[in-house]
């Protein structure tokens, strides 16, 4: 199945979103989310249960999320693992264009405080500030 590249499918799943600074809390949990008017949605690996494991087959690696695409997604159907540091800096980034200065500031200081501490994230010993942070 096609998928878009990694900044794409963040930036696509995250304004997908109703309400953008319920994400900062999601990400704080590490909890995932799904819109099921569009089929969008990240799932951490602390998200899986014994169903989704071993019936369903999913596997997300320590500190990925799987983020999907379904229905009005482009292309549709798709399912991608990305790094948890690079949904972060994309959720910062979307914050900051809509104003969401406060909920930036928030998720910038997260991705500060877990960086180096997710085995198998090569992205994390280097955040990207973004723009006024």
């Amino acid at each position: 199945m096609d998928a878009p590249d990694t900044k794409t499918a963040c930036r696509e799943v995250i304004q997908e979103w109703g309400t953008l600074s319920k994400l900062v809390g999601f990400a704080v949990k590490r909890h995932g989310y799904g819109n099921s008017d569009g089929g969008f949605g990240v799932m951490y690996p602390e998200d899986l249960d014994e169903y989704n494991i071993h019936v369903q087959g999913i596997r997300i690696p320590a500190g990925m999320l799987l983020l999907y695409g379904h229905a009005f997604a482009n292309p549709p159907g798709y399912e991608i693992l990305v790094s948890e540091t690079e949904y972060l800096r994309n959720l910062i980034d979307v914050l900051w264009e809509r104003g969401l200065i406060v909920d930036a500031e928030k998720v910038s200081l997260l991705l500060k405080m877990r960086r180096g501490t997710v085995p198998g994230d090569v992205d994390s010993p280097a955040v990207k500030p973004s723009p006024g942070l």
